[in-house]
């Protein structure tokens, strides 16, 4: 049977015309312009027979309200969108492109991208223009349970990875976020994560559900913590999201001027410090804390707690919550499994992975996340990756991906990437290389300028270490133990 739905399940309908709906750099839209540019972006996709797409389309951007319009006219479409950053290097969109079959870009920027057998559209300054065309296949079956966005993550084989979120997934975190957390039609989401990743999936499905309004951020403006903090309270900024690590600089400021706007601070993508809580506790009284837990591959997040004063004191680490509802969270020898409707289709053409990873369980799709964890007092704690996917600034990264970009430089024999922890949590992430021969450059410049032409900045590794042999272990691997040691020694 079909899953059904409609555009309005997804945008509050009885909302005040004349409100602001979203916020960006350079405009600002009220709610009855958002739904008349996103029904003449729907408009201008029919007349250029771009909807019933077969595969994924690209929305290329950073923080401009195109893009947001653009989301919106996909889902109203029934298309499927992948999200993709200006930060992202070329080699990743085009290997993005390829993984997706992707035929259609939508560009909210300047700068054209003219990807081979891609049309493109340029969409700036609320203006559509088709600035290249190639084959474009519609789709002649319709979906039982279609797909909203796909987010593209790391990936082991240095190849990233498509997670695949259907349309009941998106609408059960939805009903979540609507229900549950306290939210209403007047807050004022703060927008910092970028739209490639999942964490910015929270205030972009939640402020649309509820009427509200989306405050976006660029990156030039949240590197600048004074001028981040004068926009949230010009814009009377309520619900923060981030991860933990972002607000660190923010929990410190006594007096801080987003005390008296700011209601929630939403965390996710990263474990919250004990130590983090009872600062912000301290100096934001009025201001609720929230504590998710969820991978991508979970839509987002599956679980919440409230973290009062009464928890920071009892529990060190903190815990990540109860898991939200219609879904189930099981710990099979210490491993996180998530069991739900809101667990993903699985990888993008990955049938390897998606049996590694996903399978059914009481009739509902389960998933291994590779994180352990445990319950207490009924709460799911995590204490962290088990495999080679690391957690790092809140950005889910695959150690074995750097290392299979950095082996296909010319002089490199063989490299390594290591994550160093402390306290279980990971600060810092580096790379130890066994090179063909002697090299009279700078060796650590160059790699680190042919990464960047490949992966995305937040996976350069912050140091490199030039090893004479890559010690091996028993079964003929890495020794990263070994590893570990030799590069502390130093």
């Amino acid at each position: 049977m079909k899953f059904s739905f409609e555009h309005k399940d997804f945008v509050e309908q009885n909302v005040e015309p004349n409100k602001i709906a979203v916020i960006g750099d350079d405009r600002s839209i009220t709610w009855k312009e958002f739904n008349a540019e996103v029904d003449a972006f729907c408009n201008y996709l029919i007349e250029n027979n771009y909807q019933k797409s077969a595969f994924p389309v690209i929305i290329y951007g950073h923080k401009q309200v195109e893009v947001i319009v653009s989301i919106y006219a996909c889902i109203k479409l029934n298309i499927a969108y992948i999200p993709v950053d200006i930060v992202y290097p070329f080699q990743r969109i085009q290997a993005v492109k390829n993984i997706a079959n992707v035929q259609l870009i939508i560009n909210c920027t300047d700068q054209k991208l003219a990807l081979e057998q891609t049309s493109e559209i340029l969409f700036t300054s609320n203006k559509f223009e088709l600035i290249q065309k190639a084959e474009f296949s519609k789709s002649s079956i319709d979906s039982i349970d279609p797909l909203v966005y796909l987010i593209f993550t790391s990936g082991s084989t240095g190849e990233p990875k498509g997670v695949q979120i259907s349309t009941e997934a998106v609408l059960t975190f939805s009903k979540w976020m609507t229900s549950d957390f306290g939210f209403t039609k007047d807050d004022v989401f703060i927008n910092v994560a970028l739209f490639s990743f999942d964490l910015s999936v929270y205030e972009l499905i939640t402020f649309a559900a509820l009427g509200a309004t989306l405050l976006l951020n660029s990156k030039s403006t949240i590197d600048q913590p004074e001028l981040f903090l004068q926009r949230i309270k010009e814009n009377n900024g309520t619900v923060w999201v981030s991860t933990p690590s972002y607000s660190f600089v923010y929990s410190r400021m006594e007096n801080s001027i987003i005390s008296d706007t700011v209601k929630y601070f939403l965390f996710c993508g990263e474990m919250l410090p004990n130590v983090l809580a009872k600062s912000l506790k301290s100096n934001f009284k009025n201001t609720k804390i929230y504590n998710t837990y969820g991978p991508t591959e979970a839509t987002v997040a599956t679980t919440l707690v409230e973290i009062t004063e009464d928890i920071i004191n009892k529990y060190n680490p903190l815990p990540v919550g109860f898991p939200k509802p219609e879904s189930k969270i099981l710990i099979d020898e210490e491993e996180i499994v998530i069991v739900g409707k809101n667990v993903s289709l699985g990888y993008l053409n990955r049938p390897d992975l998606n049996q590694e990873k996903f399978s059914i369980f009481e009739g509902e799709r389960s998933f291994k996340t590779g994180d352990n964890g445990y319950f207490q007092d009924g709460m799911l704690f995590c204490k962290g990756r088990n495999d080679d996917q690391v957690k790092l600034h809140g950005y889910r990264i695959e150690l074995n991906e750097i290392t299979s970009k950095i082996d296909e430089i010319s002089y490199v024999v063989k490299s390594e990437t290591i994550a160093l922890r402390r306290n279980d949590e990971v600060k810092k992430i580096v790379s130890l290389i066994e090179l063909t021969s002697d090299q009279d450059f700078n060796i650590k410049a160059d790699i680190i300028e042919k990464l960047s032409n490949s992966i995305p900045h937040y996976m350069i590794p912050s140091d490199f270490k030039i090893i004479d042999k890559m010690p091996l272990n028993q079964n003929g691997k890495a020794d990263k133990k070994a590893l570990e040691a030799i590069y502390l020694s130093r």
